[in-house]
């Protein structure tokens, strides 16, 4: 019996630990205009994220926002559901609110698979998370 409690708190905490790290949507509509595709909350010691993409995810564009700390996006690459990639320069420092251009995408009705996520952290004492989600318009 302790053997399986340990190993349900081993479970529930790697399943916390990865959940803060990105939450995919499922996208279930094929309705036109911007759907919420993704949420990740970027360590700010880090430089790079990977966000899936679940579900009815073919999308024209891509645009990302800033929730409550600066981050600086320096490169997105797009992984389509036949692997191949698409690179995108981003670089821009997007403050609290802020959002990304919005991002066209090759062949303009694209499965993504996931999106890589390159970032420099931008110094917060204090803070060492930033919430940014991504959005896909069909």
């Amino acid at each position: 019996m302790r053997k399986k409690s340990i190993l349900l708190l081993i479970i529930i905490a790697a399943f916390g630990y990865t959940s803060l790290a990105q939450q995919p949507a499922v996208i279930t509509s094929n309705k036109k205009g911007w759907h919420k595709i993704a949420e990740t909350a970027v360590d700010l010691r880090g430089d790079r994220d990977e966000v899936l993409v679940i579900g009815a995810d073919h999308f024209k564009s891509l645009r990302l926002k800033v929730i409550d700390e600066p981050v600086e996006i320096m490169d997105l690459t797009v992984v389509y559901e036949n692997d191949q990639r698409q690179e995108i320069p981003v670089r821009r420092l997007i403050k609290p609110g802020g959002k990304t251009r919005v991002i066209d995408l090759s062949g303009k009705n694209r499965a993504i698979k996931k999106i890589l996520l390159m970032y420099r952290t931008v110094p917060n004492p204090g803070r060492d998370r930033a919430h940014v989600e991504i959005f896909g318009r069909k």
